[in-house]
């Protein structure tokens, strides 16, 4: 998704507070795990490169973005269960 919004993988990566090293690696590893790649880039300096999400990129994406509403649909009753048996702050000692 960061990669979407910036259209850079450096980018991506410093507004998720990693290195460029590690957004890469990560990015190549999931482009090796899908069955096509999820990002494509273009080398170049300043103003020339960039990256962008590939259609199966767009779709992968769209698919993790419905199981995590359904996923936070499915548990709600119970986080506010499980909430109501937390005290607001910890009594003091």
């Amino acid at each position: 998704a960061a990669v979407a919004e910036t259209g850079s993988i450096s980018a991506a990566g410093r507004s998720m507070g990693m290195s460029y090293k590690k957004a890469w690696y990560l990015i190549d590893t999931m482009n090796r795990c899908f069955r096509e790649p999820l990002v494509v880039a273009s080398k170049g300096g300043s103003g020339r490169g960039g990256a962008r999400l590939t259609p199966m990129g767009e779709k992968a994406l769209a698919l993790y973005r419905a199981i995590e509403t359904r996923a936070a649909a499915a548990v709600e009753a119970d986080l506010d269960a499980f909430a109501s048996l937390v005290v607001d702050a910890p009594p003091e000692e």
